[in-house]
């Protein structure tokens, strides 16, 4: 009889993500993942009207930043607000245990905006309005 084969060490850690996948009901998460986006704009009286994006990126240690700022040139619909992000990793000596950066963009607008898509993830969010 032929001699059975042991798994690879990247086919064993496949098997063990999708076992702990099946148990957890949840996927790994990639390093410098974003993800949770939320786009509410508020337009409560007396104003002005605020648009408020949040999300939150779960990197493999601590020291990255993460900024949100308005993609230029913006797309040809105005109610779809480009936004692009920029993450800056860290500097120097660092924890090495994982972090959850919360990131958070606001804007005071007269536009209506409709939808948000952040930039180069391409993740585009449905925006709450608040009346």
């Amino acid at each position: 009889m032929p001699a059975r084969k042991k798994p690879t060490s990247s086919k064993a850690k496949a098997v063990k993500a999708k076992a702990t996948k099946a148990k957890t009901g949840k996927a790994k998460v990639v390093p410098g993942k974003c993800l949770g986006w939320k786009a509410v704009l508020n337009l409560m009286p007396p104003g002005p009207s605020i648009l408020r994006v949040t999300g939150k990126c779960i990197f493999p240690k601590h020291g990255f930043k993460v900024t949100l700022k308005e993609a230029v040139p913006q797309g040809i619909n105005p109610a779809i607000l480009l936004l692009r992000k920029t993450v800056t990793p860290p500097i120097g000596l660092v924890i090495q245990t994982p972090q959850v950066v919360k990131v958070t963009f606001t804007k005071k607008t007269r536009t209506r905006y409709q939808k948000v898509t952040i930039l180069p993830d391409g993740v585009t969010i449905n925006v709450q309005i608040v009346v």
